[in-house]
């Protein structure tokens, strides 16, 4: 056999060279790929892990006609995972959007962990495919590609081990890159519209086809996100897709998602979080509590990034091999100015390497690509044990990594993209564009920077009356006040004796907390004034059941209770203690029940449970008035209404008085008083009503929610859960006078 590159058998310097590098090749992506295999497909093939419930749920709810719209409440998502019999410990549907749940619909009549070993397998399909695409997208042979992509073990093991859907984004974003450097514009933007549905971030590509004047790219992003939109309308309904377009979409962009100071997200928003921004117990030790310097850099960093890389891509060289660089470049971007990055979504960083190293192999420019290889390997190594790690002040640089070589890789490529200019420098720096940009630099961090002052302002005054602060806690909410303590529910990771995390029961009394769980999830504590007696639900597979126990036991095991109702969920407790007020679903919408309880069920008929409101009023929260009538929330088309009914007799009747969309209604112990939140574009806020005058009052105004109110025995303050300065509903709880 010939040598290659020789015209004999004889073996030459260059020959052996290439042999040796080939094997080298070889070698490295078997030992890849072994490491792959062993440390994310086999762990993943064996046990459930988060994140696959999460789409996994929605997908079985969607075939359970549930309403999709409550998939981003914390509680209500969890107490269906355990109703489902789902063995992971937490689930969580925020930041997704519903259409990523399409993606494993088919799979949703299978046993958890069989839809898990079965999305394994597709998601390896999905990965050759990767494979093949880039071998045609570039002419690096087959082996290359193999190492290019095992080079990402992190991000891809990663996806696998959490059953993650960030393959298939990657995949589509290969095969608009194939169809764009194909001509096929129209397709192609159709196709990253399809990924953009999945990947919310990836819609900046619009941006990039109209800076390009690739117009039919831009129809077909269009006409795909259109397409998308009008499918998740018909597939979901209109309140769904409305949910999450007022109320999930504006948190995804700001990053104000689960703990948006967690350095484990490695993105810009969470860095200058977390130097910047003060928060209780997510964040106590920043630099300095500085919202308005947070807000100028915020805006000044990400305008500058986008502009500059827009400028760089702007560009009337007739070499089409620089269209490969110019979409490496643009896929590495959105992800750089991603607001929430996890590791998974750094797979799609394969087809960035993939084309740059393309690019620069075609040019003999060896040294920039083993420059930009090393600096995507470092890119995509695991950091998980740093972000343990507790640090103060400037310390916190230490724990961003991974956003550190990003922002190495990135000025390499803008580098990479300013030398391909085809013309001098000199000449592009005196054209219009660059004063242009200059001009969207400074109207850009404007804008963003008066946005960002306007969603800041207010969102600290809580802080000042939180009621809890339970370190290491994400949510606290559904407050219960007697006249020495506050119960309330709260999810404080490794609270239970496996040591996951679940959802418990917590008590605050002369400063010191108790926690009350055991086996399954405890939500929504009622409780009487003077008095040990509490109730709360407990969600298990078998379903949500109201639980009576005493404040008193709080063992290692959980207390004892005695079961009040079965298939029952969020008890309130009439202020004489002997009616019992519950929530039963019937695929996903709640009707109401009541029940007498303690002496009154004594002397009361056989069948002490009664239904007040059936499921077409899709109840979701109940309280007491002092006399015994249940005030509720009400879902009906386009929000909620509140409603008062008799425990006993009659039948609902609408308060017309509140006009808003409101929920989480409270009445006050005098019975003079009515708290709830009302719906204003997208957010909850606390409002007050005089019964008597049905004069109301709004009492937050602030970028965020504010949810649950409970009034203070004795006082004219409410205690109520707000994710200010947090995350889109990661809840502490907050004190404030509601009437003067």
């Amino acid at each position: 056999m010939r040598a290659w590159g020789t015209s004999t058998g004889e073996a030459t310097p260059q020959s052996l060279h290439f042999r040796l590098g080939a094997w080298g090749e070889r070698l490295l992506l078997a030992f890849l790929v072994l490491l792959f295999v062993a440390r994310g497909f086999i762990p993943a093939w064996s046990h459930l892990d988060s994140d696959f419930p999460n789409y996994y749920l929605v997908a079985r709810l969607f075939h359970q006609k549930y309403p999709l719209e409550r998939v981003y409440e914390w509680t209500w998502f969890q107490r269906q995972k355990d109703h489902a019999g789902i063995e992971r410990p937490l689930v969580g549907f925020i930041p997704s959007t519903l259409p990523s749940a399409l993606i494993v619909l088919p799979l949703a009549f299978l046993s958890p962990l069989q839809a898990n070993r079965c999305w394994l397998v597709l998601t390896s399909g999905f990965l050759l495919l990767v494979a093949v695409l880039l071998k045609r997208v570039t002419s690096l042979t087959l082996r290359r590609v193999g190492v290019l992509m095992f080079l990402a073990v992190g991000p891809l093991r990663s996806n696998f081990l959490l059953g993650q859907v960030h393959v298939v984004v990657l995949f589509l974003l290969v095969l608009a890159a194939w169809l764009y450097l194909k001509d096929l514009q129209f397709l192609c933007g159709a196709v990253v519209a399809s990924a953009a549905a999945i990947e919310i971030c990836l819609v900046l590509f619009f941006v990039f086809f109209v800076v390009k004047k690739r117009w039919y790219a831009a129809c077909g992003f269009v006409a795909g996100t259109a397409s998308a939109s009008l499918l998740s309308i018909y597939l979901f309904g209109a309140e769904a897709c409305r949910t999450y377009l007022r109320g999930v979409f504006p948190w995804v962009l700001r990053g104000e998602i689960v703990d948006p100071y967690d350095p484990g997200w490695n993105s810009m928003d969470a860095l200058l979080r977390k130097l910047f921004l003060v928060e209780p117990e997510l964040n106590p030790f920043p630099v300095a509590h500085l919202p308005s310097l947070y807000a100028f850099l915020h805006s000044l960093i990400h305008a500058s990034i986008v502009i500059a890389f827009l400028w760089a891509v702007h560009s009337k060289s007739p070499d089409r091999s620089r269209r490969k660089l110019e979409w490496a470049s643009y896929t590495f971007l959105a992800l750089l100015l991603s607001s929430a990055p996890f590791p998974y979504h750094f797979v799609t960083l394969i087809l960035t390497a993939c084309l740059v190293v393309d690019y620069l192999v075609v040019r003999r420019q060896l040294a920039w690509a083993v420059i930009s290889v090393v600096l995507y390997v470092f890119v995509c190594m695991p950091y998980d044990r740093l972000y343990r790690i507790n640090t103060r002040g400037w310390k916190t640089l230490l724990l961003f990594p991974r956003l550190s070589f990003m922002i190495l890789l990135g000025g390499v490529l803008w580098w990479l993209l300013i030398r391909s200019f085809g013309e001098p420098l000199g000449n592009r720096l005196r054209t219009r564009a660059l004063m242009l940009g200059v001009f969207w630099v400074v109207a850009v961090t404007a804008g963003g920077v008066l946005l960002n002052l306007r969603h800041l302002a207010g969102q600290f005054d809580n802080y000042r009356t939180r009621v809890t602060k339970v370190v290491g806690s994400a949510i606290a909410a559904d407050p219960e006040v007697t006249a020495d303590s506050v119960f309330f529910g709260a999810l404080v990771p490794r609270f239970s004796t496996s040591g996951q995390d679940a959802y418990a029961v917590y008590r605050l009394r002369a400063g010191s907390i108790t926690s009350y769980g055991g086996r399954g999830d405890w939500f929504h504590p009622a409780v009487m004034n003077d008095t040990s007696t509490c109730w709360a639900e407990v969600a298990t597979k078998n379903g949500s059941q109201v639980v009576r126990f005493n404040s008193a036991d709080h063992g290692t095991q959980g207390p004892a209770y005695t079961v009040e109702a079965t298939d029952a969920e969020q008890p309130a407790i009439s202020p004489t203690g002997g009616l019992l007020a519950f929530i039963r679903e019937v695929q996903g919408r709640g009707s109401l029940w009541v029940r007498r309880i303690g002496r009154e069920e004594s002397q009361a008929q056989p069948s002490t449970e009664r239904e007040l409101a059936g499921a077409q009023y899709d109840v979701h929260e109940a309280a007491f008035f002092p006399e015994g009538a249940i005030l509720f929330s009400s879902r009906q088309r386009g929000g909620f209404r509140l409603y008062r009914v008799d425990s006993y007799t009659g039948s609902p009747a609408q308060i017309s008085a509140v006009t808003c969309s409101a929920r989480y209604p409270s009445v006050s112990p005098d019975g003079k008083w009515m708290a709830y939140s009302c719906e204003r574009a997208g957010l909850w806020q606390l409002l007050v009503m005089n019964l008597g005058t049905q004069e109301q009052r709004q009492l937050t105004t602030s970028d965020c929610n504010s949810i649950t109110p409970t009034w203070v025995p004795g006082s004219r303050d409410l205690i109520f859960a707000t994710d200010c300065g947090r995350a889109l509903g990661i809840t502490a709880l907050s004190r404030l006078t509601a009437v003067r």
